[in-house]
């Protein structure tokens, strides 16, 4: 009778095993994003990239993406140090049309598009595998962090996440202080083969560096047409007349056609030496907490005033 009792009570405790992890297999998680709402299991393993910010989102919550869109030049766009840490993904071709027959091919358990750049074939990605659309190519500061936080809530590691938010809010605060940079303007430009353009003032390095405690030289603007941001063309006379305090060349020096003009060396950054050199791939393609954290160190390193 002992016997048949232990049995019974063996078997149920299996019973029970086998029902918790049907339970868990079977658990789902809805996620809300700028598109839309998607549901998908649990805890997610073989995640596709479709923009160069969201990668370090993943990798920073343990996930190495299987696939991800580099535009069949990572080195050219992705910082070294990400790449080293993802090695042996795949590439699904460029950014602003990844392959779909690539990405199907990973069976990824989830995908994670840009919301402006993707909303086109949104459909088409979901029915590969559940779909979180977010700001990237054109987000902001806020953008990147409330993305950085629903990516985190899609894999179940929300606290993670909230950590490093919370270890950047102080390390920004640091920085702020020591820029002491209140009243003082600041410009991005980006070099072309033949034109200088200024990044505009909602772009996520543009935040970033009004978080910081400068005045960005540009004013408020108006986004392009479906939100994106937008660059704006300089002239020699025009970036004389904003002559920002600071300026930040980003992916190197100085259009040479602009360098040689008068009116350059007329800059108030110019003939204080407030002009900075900056990578393009942290500056302008990284639009992550990592990135900002880059960005910041940068600041830290070579705009705090000496004392």
């Amino acid at each position: 009778m002992k016997t048949t009792v232990s049995v019974l009570m063996i078997s149920m405790f299996i019973l029970l095993l086998s029902a918790c992890s049907l339970d868990e297999q079977d658990h789902q998680v809805t996620v809300k994003h700028d598109l839309g709402t998607a549901h998908m299991a649990a805890h997610p393993k073989r995640a596709v990239v479709l923009e160069i910010g969201f990668i370090d989102a993943l990798l920073d919550l343990g996930i190495k993406p299987v696939g991800a869109a580099d535009d069949n030049k990572p080195k050219q766009l992705i910082n070294q140090n990400v790449l080293k840490r993802m090695d042996g993904y795949t590439s699904v071709g460029t950014r602003s049309q990844p392959s779909l027959e690539k990405i199907a091919a990973l069976k990824p358990d989830l995908i994670i598009a840009d919301m402006n750049r993707h909303k086109g074939m949104y459909d088409q990605l979901k029915q590969i595998a559940p779909t979180i659309a977010l700001k990237n190519a054109d987000a902001d500061y806020q953008d990147t962090v409330d993305a950085s936080l629903t990516i985190a809530k899609a894999v179940g590691k929300e606290g993670i996440m909230e950590k490093k938010l919370s270890v950047q809010e102080e390390k920004l605060s640091e920085v702020k202080r020591k820029l002491d940079a209140e009243g003082q303007s600041i410009l991005l430009i980006e070099n072309t083969n033949d034109s200088m353009t200024a990044k505009e003032d909602q772009f996520f390095t543009s935040r970033l560096m009004t978080l910081a405690g400068y005045t960005y030289a540009i004013g408020t603007s108006s986004k392009s047409s479906g939100g994106a941001s937008a660059n704006i063309k300089l002239t020699p006379e025009k970036l004389l007349q904003i002559n920002p305090d600071y300026i930040v060349l980003i992916g190197g020096k100085p259009n040479k056609a602009f360098e040689k003009k008068s009116l350059w060396k007329q800059l108030s950054a110019v003939k204080n030496g407030h002009v900075f050199n900056a990578g393009r791939k942290d500056w302008s393609l990284r639009r992550s907490v990592d990135g900002a954290d880059a960005i910041l160190d940068d600041l830290e390193k070579n705009m705090v005033p000496s004392k």
